[in-house]
């Protein structure tokens, strides 16, 4: 079950990225297990977790791109690192918007602001955002619990 939601959401993911951008997929599977196995926890529709799931992702290889852009490199090398990342970043929000997960974005884009901040200081967290991913559904889970005893 948990592999069968990490394909789908890689498949979603992949058909959402323009083939323009030439930008594949290299995450490994192991990579994002533990966001799949926390989204499997919830009591939630096949097609939602994958959306969730891939919207981790996105935000995730933005991070990967961005991640050695510090280091000397080639201009074009360099170049193509920060817009795969900024273009992953944006569709990220996109794909919140797209699939009407308005709250998940307004709670992780503070997330992904701070991790960014961190990497900036020399202090990388990256371990936040799957942090905040498991916050954002306690909260959910608990509102919908508290609407359901209403």
């Amino acid at each position: 079950m948990i592999t069968a939601l990490i394909q789908d959401a890689f498949h979603l993911l992949q058909g959402e990225i323009s083939p323009e951008t030439g930008i594949i997929l290299h995450l490994k599977e192991e990579d994002v297990w533990p966001a799949a196995l926390l989204l499997s926890e919830y009591d939630m529709t096949a097609q939602r977790q994958a959306r969730l799931l891939s919207i981790y992702i996105a935000i995730n290889l933005a991070l990967l791109r961005h991640q050695n852009c510090n280091q000397l490199e080639p201009g074009d090398v360099l170049t193509r690192k920060v817009l795969d990342g900024d273009y992953l970043y944006s569709l990220y929000v996109q794909l919140c918007l797209r699939f009407e997960e308005f709250d998940f974005l307004a709670h992780l884009a503070p997330v992904v602001k701070q991790i960014q901040i961190k990497r900036v200081e020399g202090q990388p967290e990256d371990e936040r955002l799957i942090k905040g991913m498991e916050i954002f559904l306690r909260l959910e889970h608990h509102r919908n619990n508290t609407r359901e005893a209403i």
